[in-house]
């Protein structure tokens, strides 16, 4: 790590997708603003840095950042509720994924249909970071955030998640039979979903109040073959979707966010997360600060996410929780976990079980 970001006097950050950079095109937003027109939102109001026409339709090739993207989505999310996510998801198609669309399609099987979506998620305006992570039978797509995002980040889950599967099922179904069966879907949060959505949507079982947003599904599935393979207009489009990463300049770019969870930023100091950026510990607090966030929230955050797993799949005491989080002992934990759940442990963990 060190040697991709050299310390120089010249370099006082590393790489990083902000949320200041103007790199997300119309397609994240494209179910919203179909699902603002049916019900008469105020949509150039709502979305002003996209330019809309009177008819509520964005430029063809505006890119706007995640600040300004940001306000326009609550207000959406205020007017559509909380199945907004799921609705909008279900709005989007494979046509409208472009280059990137088209690689999906020259793939052999889905698996590796979906490995090439998500190499060349940003072109499509992700707002996520969706990995697949292969499992022994199962497999789990899985939404991380790319920005510190506590008010966006349940909403952003079901729109990308469902966006996911209606490409997916764009795949399979170009095969005569083809199907794409889930095993189960679990999103963050957002108890006041309904479950009849998501469940008709996904058509599987749905699960609200997860420690992360993913879908599960068998191996089996994703082996399915695609009808239409063709490798070289794999390769090709691949080198066609490089150039549009690096034209935006978005080639080797990560969040900021991304890159601390994947330093394991909950057990490392302020110092050895900027030694390991090969950055000074000032110059990460200013990154942070231009980014909207701490490293203190984002630690935290992690830790809490790893609490709930801890609680709801494991039967470790809360002395043996405080100690592998590294909380000096378990009334310090038990304060925490409060403060982030409005739970106390032990509630929570009750509350886990009798929904399970």
């Amino acid at each position: 790590m060190l040697n991709q970001y050299p310390h120089h006097p010249h370099q006082a950050k590393p790489l990083v997708l902000s949320v200041q950079d103007a790199v997300f095109p119309v397609h994240p937003f494209s179910g919203v603003l179909a699902i603002g027109r049916e019900r008469d939102w105020q949509l150039n109001a709502m979305f002003p840095a996209l330019g809309l026409d009177a008819e509520g339709a964005p430029a063809g090739d505006v890119r706007i950042s995640y600040r300004q993207a940001r306000e326009s989505l609550l207000q959406a999310r205020h007017l559509g509720g909380a199945d907004l996510g799921i609705l909008s998801g279900a709005r989007k198609s494979l046509p409208q994924l472009g280059a990137m669309a088209t690689g999906m399609l020259a793939q052999e099987t889905l698996y590796k249909a979906m490995e090439f979506g998500l190499e060349y998620q940003l072109i499509a305006g992700a707002m996520v970071q969706l990995v697949l992570e292969p499992g022994a039978q199962f497999s789990a797509l899985s939404a991380r955030p790319l920005f510190d995002d506590v008010e966006l980040q349940d909403f952003l889950d079901a729109d990308h998640l469902a966006t996911a599967i209606n490409a997916s099922r764009a795949l399979c179904g170009r095969n005569p039979g083809g199907r794409l069966q889930l095993e189960r879907v679990e999103l963050r949060g957002n108890r006041q979903a309904s479950r009849s959505v998501g469940e008709d949507f996904f058509a599987c079982p749905v699960i609200y109040g997860a420690d992360v947003s993913r879908i599960i599904v068998r191996n089996s599935v994703l082996d399915t073959l695609l009808q239409e393979p063709d490798p070289e207009l794999a390769v090709a489009t691949k080198q066609v979707c490089d150039t549009e990463l690096a034209t935006v300049g978005l080639s080797g770019k990560q969040s900021l966010l991304h890159k601390l969870v994947s330093l394991q930023c909950d057990s490392r100091s302020v110092q050895e997360l900027a030694q390991a950026l090969g950055i000074s510990p000032r110059s990460l607090h200013r990154l942070l600060a231009r980014e909207g966030c701490s490293y203190f929230q984002i630690a935290e955050s992690l830790r809490m996410e790893r609490a709930r797993h801890y609680l709801r799949h494991t039967s470790m005491s809360l002395d043996e929780i405080a100690g592998q989080l590294q909380y000096s002992d378990s009334r310090s934990f038990r304060r925490a976990f409060k403060r982030a759940s409005q739970l106390s442990p032990s509630e929570f963990r009750k509350q886990a079980l009798l929904s399970a």
